[in-house]
């Protein structure tokens, strides 16, 4: 990693406060989004399978544009709930769960689960919505992060403004083991030992919030669409492939952990030829709200006027 790229990732007391101060306090009373009443829960159907899509439309927005967020790997709703609270009665949003969500119902037993269909799929859900030829965020945080760009590198996708939280070049799960071990293992020996792999895997996270957050997706995993997702994307790559990219990417980065390792995301900023670095500081708990008021920013502007004014104290050169 070079000199350039480490220092886009300093960090400090003062830029932590600037962070601090761009949040402002918490919103309060933030209804729980995918509840009845709420958001509308639709099922979408797109090739051997139906993927939940969850929308909820105020009846008058502060926000001139929808928010649309691919969330991380076999991630819940519930995980997002602090990003959906500087949005609510502020902007339209839209929340799609890939595949190896537990809420999709796949049809057969040899169904893709590929990211090239995940990106498919997200076109699909976009265009469900209604949101396919209007001007909208797309956001995406970590392995939702990589599903965008790859529908970007392959056409599917072309969003006016994109913004990509932590996103993951790569499937962090052990190559080897998901190439040469995963396929013969049964799903129902995976379920007999989840409490090892979840400790295994995340056992010494040291962040709190994101190691609670962790854990109760993976209690709620379902194991046959993790293992076959996972075994699909065993050779997946996106450095050396993000030159394709041709629209401009906002990269965002806070926070890191085992999993999320923050020297990548300049990184990935870096190789996207109109790829810019926001590097935004902060606790790990306030990750979500961070996050989500960042995409806020972005959905009061229109597209093609590139970074909001109040997160330009936040760009990091990288090239």
């Amino acid at each position: 990693m070079d000199d350039l790229l480490e220092r886009a990732l300093e960090d400090g007391p003062l830029l932590r406060s600037r962070v601090e101060a761009f949040l402002g306090p918490a919103p309060e009373k933030v209804p729980d989004f995918w509840k009845p009443g709420i958001g509308e829960i639709h099922y979408v159907p797109v090739p051997g399978a139906e993927i939940r899509i969850i929308q909820v439309r105020p009846d008058r927005t502060a926000a001139r544009r929808p928010v649309v967020l691919v969330p991380g790997w076999g991630t819940t709703p519930e995980g997002f709930r602090e990003f959906y609270g500087p949005l609510h009665g502020k902007a339209e949003f839209l929340f799609i769960e890939t595949r190896e969500k537990n809420s999709s119902r796949i049809q057969g037993r040899k169904p893709d689960l590929s990211v090239e269909r995940a990106a498919l799929d997200i076109r699909a859900a976009l265009e469900a919505a209604g949101l396919l030829d209007r001007d909208y965020v797309l956001a995406g945080t970590c392995w939702g992060s990589a599903q965008i760009l790859e529908g970007m590198i392959r056409g599917y996708l072309d969003p006016s403004t994109v913004l990509l939280a932590d996103p993951m070049h790569t499937l962090w799960f052990n190559k080897t083991f998901l190439r040469r071990v995963s396929p013969w293992i049964p799903a129902a020996a995976i379920r007999a030992v989840r409490p090892l792999l979840r400790q295994a895997l995340v056992g010494d996270l040291k962040e709190g919030a994101q190691k609670q957050r962790t854990f109760e997706f993976i209690d709620r995993a379902d194991v046959w669409k993790w293992k076959k997702s996972a075994e699909a994307a065993w050779d997946f790559e996106l450095f050396g492939r993000l030159g394709a990219v041709r629209r401009e990417v906002f990269v965002l980065n806070g926070t890191g952990d085992k999993v999320h390792d923050p020297r990548n995301y300049p990184r990935v900023a870096a190789e996207l030829p109109a790829g810019r670095f926001l590097r935004m500081p902060l606790d790990e708990s306030l990750r979500e709200r961070m996050f989500g008021t960042v995409a806020l920013e972005f959905a009061r502007g229109r597209a093609g006027e590139g970074l909001p004014a109040r997160l330009a104290e936040f760009e990091r050169a990288v090239r």
